[in-house]
């Protein structure tokens, strides 16, 4: 394969194989290289396209347009900005100011740029290369495998390394993409069925939604795995998940590491799983002094307009480890390390335990900065359908369950947690403000 992401080359090796699926209608591979060739031919007659080292900005929506339009970018070797479609337009106008000035070129190898989705601080636009999406590809299939009839659902943006990699390794491997629009518990399920799915990619909180729409909710035959990412699962979730044979695979990564580096091993995927899975071929993780780092030909150079980065080994940020069976146990992501009272708390973990109420559905654990304490653990509840708990009942939970530097000092009782653009859980401590919040004292 001289170029693995020319759709012209994919039409010339099965023109009539299904490359595209929307809603139903097939796109085979000929017919996408003439929508792309068509593509190419406006983009010039209209000369919008950037000069060498700069990218084209997309708004990327998960629609047929889009992905012809990245089709023709790969095809002319220009690298595409990445704007997610939920963004505001002050927040699209902070982004595209933060790279206004940027004199550097990217590097000949960049295949886009992607604004990373951290919880705090300006995201940061990182490069991602020709070569970690290649590379990222083949370390995913060497666990995953592909089959005849695979068909592998694009339901969260293709703005996202998540998305963006599902586009390029069902391009690689000359299989079918199936574009849904953005998630919704209804339109999900329904497009595994219309659409033959047999591989999706979802992070936690869209499985959680799934469950609270539909609480008998079994996967299609058809469905062959469900990889979840983006967050860490809580237990409660993947006990479920587990209960309603659901195959998942928990996958752990970033932007920067172009997807995931760990994952469930595929033949465990009907098993209980527990953690973010094994290191994947190609990639080496290691934890030291408790923090997660990552070596691999999927990491990023570097962010654009920032010196590159010249060790071999990205500091992730996040905290972890691994357990005796090599499987990696991720307890926070970067910035959602609550340091309280000099005590190091970890909010999955929390989250965890507070989710092992009777009447606690679901939690969300944020750290509210304080001069004196550092930071306050606070909580916003969901609660079990058909309880009303009260905050006596919540303090006397923790109390019972949590080390005393771990209970939440301030909890909020709430319908749903908020999400970010990413359909992440949203960390961000001014999200406090939104909601009032009742404190709790506790006697120890």
């Amino acid at each position: 394969m001289a170029n693995p992401f020319s759709i012209f080359e994919a039409a010339a090796d099965c023109p009539d194989r299904v490359g595209l699926r929307r809603a139903g209608q097939d796109y085979s591979f000929a017919r996408l290289a003439r929508l792309t060739e068509n593509t190419i031919e406006r983009l010039h007659k209209e000369n919008v396209l950037p000069e060498k080292g700069r990218p084209m900005i997309i708004e990327g929506t998960n629609t047929v347009e889009t992905i012809v339009l990245l089709y023709a970018l790969f095809e002319l070797g220009v690298p595409a900005l990445m704007l997610h479609p939920k963004l505001t337009a002050a927040e699209r106008h902070v982004l595209l100011e933060s790279i206004r000035h940027i004199k550097d070129p990217l590097p000949d190898d960049t295949a886009a740029v992607l604004f990373t989705s951290g919880t705090t601080g300006l995201p940061k636009p990182a490069i991602i290369t020709r070569k970690m999406l290649i590379e990222s590809a083949r370390a995913s299939e060497q666990n995953l495998g592909w089959q005849d009839n695979d068909c592998w659902q694009l339901c969260m943006s293709v703005t996202r390394i998540g998305g963006l990699s599902i586009l390029t390794r069902c391009l690689f491997a000359r299989k079918t993409l199936a574009i849904s629009p953005l998630f919704s518990p209804e339109s999900f399920t329904q497009a595994l069925l219309d659409d033959k799915v047999t591989i999706t990619s979802i992070v936690p909180t869209m499985l959680a939604k799934v469950f609270e729409t539909y609480p008998q909710w079994k996967a299609p035959e058809t469905l062959r795995v469900i990889l979840l990412g983006g967050s860490s699962a809580n237990d409660k979730l993947l006990n479920k998940a587990h209960e309603h044979g659901l195959p998942i695979v928990t996958t752990y990564g970033m932007t920067e590491t172009c997807s995931h580096v760990v994952m469930t091993p595929y033949t465990d995927r009907l098993k209980l799983v527990k953690g973010s899975g094994k290191v994947i071929s190609g990639a080496q993780v290691r934890v030291r002094d408790g923090q997660i780092e990552v070596n691999s030909p999927m990491n990023t150079p570097g962010y654009w307009g920032r010196d590159p980065i010249t060790t071999p080994w990205f500091e992730t940020g996040d905290l972890g480890e691994f357990d005796e069976d090599g499987i990696l146990h991720v307890f926070a992501r970067r910035h959602d390390l609550i340091l309280s009272a000099g005590e190091n708390v970890y909010p999955l973990e929390v989250e965890n335990m507070l989710t092992r109420s009777p009447f606690i559905k679901e939690a969300l654990v944020i750290g509210e900065p304080n001069e004196t304490w550092g930071a306050i653990v606070c909580a916003l509840i969901v609660p079990e359908k058909g309880t009303h708990p009260k905050p006596e009942d919540v303090r006397r939970f923790c109390k019972e369950t949590l080390s005393a530097y771990k209970c939440p000092r301030k909890i909020a009782i709430v319908d749903t947690l908020p999400i970010n653009a990413a359909d992440k859980p949203d960390r961000r401590p001014q999200v406090l403000e939104r909601y009032s919040l009742t404190p709790l004292h506790y006697k120890h």
